[in-house]
Parts: C-alpha cells; structure tokens; sequence
C-alpha cells in the first residue's frame, strides 16, 4: 500500500472540497495533527476511518486506494478540469480545440 500517494489524494479532494484539516477532522470526530499525518504518509488510517473519509470527501475506497487504474496517475483530474472548462463550448469551438491538441501531439511525435 502506497500511504504517501493515499494522503496526496486525501489532501488533494480535501482541498478540491474547500475543507481546511480543522473542518475534516471535526466531521471525523479526530485531531487535525492525525489527519495531518495520513496526509503526510506519517499516520495510518482505520478502514472504518478511511471509509468516512472517502464519504465525506465525496470519492469512492477504491479510488483513494489504487486510483484510476486505466490511466496514469492525475489525468483523472486533468479530465474532469478540461470538461468543467469546456462545458459551455461550442461544437465549433470543441472541434477547434480538438484539432489544437491534434496539431500538438503531431508535433510532438515528429519532434522524437
């Protein structure tokens, strides 16, 4: 088990969440010094702590636990920003920002 990666992503959907470790540690009925150390891979969290953690943060176990295992590791972030960012877009300016990242991964791949 990858305790540091767990407490980044603990801390990253915490922060996502708008809650300060005082906030988090209030609604888990814990210290802010023990959420601090899941968050810094110095502490262990119960499974039942775990749990309420995900449920309060809104993420599944398994996502905190081994993440989105069909890509690498953050682009689930990038993916809900671009879609949040893009939401309002046109079809035209969809297509155009499609054929922008085509261009670069061309680019890029002529460039190796």
């Amino acid at each position: 088990m990858n305790y540091e990666l767990l407490g980044r992503k603990i801390r990253q959907q915490r922060k996502e969440k708008k809650y300060t470790l005082e906030q988090l540690a209030e609604k888990l009925n814990v210290s802010t010094t023990f959420i601090g150390q899941i968050e810094r891979a110095k502490g262990i969290p119960s499974l039942e702590t775990l749990v309420k953690i995900a449920n309060i943060l809104e993420i599944s176990t398994d996502s905190l636990l081994f993440g989105d295992l069909n890509s690498k590791s953050g682009n689930n972030h990038f993916i809900k920003k671009v879609a949040e960012l893009t939401e309002t877009f046109t079809p035209d300016e969809k297509e155009l920002l499609l054929k922008t990242i085509e261009i670069i991964n061309e680019y890029r791949n002529s460039a190796e």
